[in-house]
């Protein structure tokens, strides 16, 4: 799964799905999804950066486990984005 996904990318995706931004004072970026509180949690990361591996792994199992994305759409999107 390890593919080159910049943190824009996955950003736009979470937002597609219904994520927002909650503001935070900290070193890293929070995303909830408002009906279910669901959390997404990342290292500051800049727009064009490219996203570690571990956290593709992480953001894909929070989606699938909670239901918002499932795991053929996630795989989806990885192989058009990194392509």
């Amino acid at each position: 799964m390890v593919r080159d996904i910049q943190f824009t990318d996955l950003e736009q995706l979470l937002f597609k799905i219904g994520f927002t931004k909650v503001p935070t004072t900290g070193s890293q970026q929070i995303y909830q999804y408002p009906s279910s509180g669901t959390l997404v949690i990342l290292p500051a990361y800049a727009q064009q950066a490219y996203v570690q591996p571990v956290h593709l792994v992480a953001v894909r199992r929070v989606l699938i486990e909670n239901g918002l994305i499932n795991t053929n759409s996630f795989d989806s999107f990885l192989g058009k984005v990194a392509s």
